[in-house]
């Protein structure tokens, strides 16, 4: 068995307390180099993706930015600011619909989802002209 490595453990760490809800790669590596923990970001990378297929980390696949990961933990969805980034969580949003008659439906036996809705925190929501919202 493979020793563990000090990045991947720093990472584990450094996701443990809660500083914010979700990181970037990018994000990692400062936040490593701010506690004085050296870390190129290939190592990051590196390390993300082994505690990623180890089941240690959750990664959140966001369309058109940088995955977001977190430490697995209870189930929830997520909604991000376009503007800012921000990542929330939210309370799962499928636990409300009929899964059961989704998987008769189509056949599909579901295992897993990820669900990101797109739009502007109350913080930004003044920064973006009225024309470039759009409704869903």
């Amino acid at each position: 068995m493979a020793r563990p490595s000090r990045i991947s453990a720093a990472i584990l760490a450094l996701l443990a307390e809660q500083a914010r809800h979700a990181w970037t790669l990018e994000s990692m590596q400062a936040d490593l180099a701010a506690r004085a923990t050296k870390a190129d970001f290939s190592s990051v990378f590196r390390a993300v993706e082994r505690l990623v297929a180890e089941g240690r980390l959750h990664r959140i696949p966001i369309e058109g930015a940088a995955a977001r990961f977190e430490l697995p933990g209870a189930h929830h969805d997520h909604l991000r600011c376009v503007i800012c980034d921000a990542l929330v969580p939210i309370p799962c949003l499928a636990a409300r619909m009929d899964l059961g008659a989704l998987q008769e439906q189509t056949g599909f036996t579901l295992e897993a989802h990820d669900i990101v809705l797109d739009g502007t925190c109350t913080n930004c929501r003044g920064r973006r002209p009225d024309s470039e919202t759009r409704a869903v």
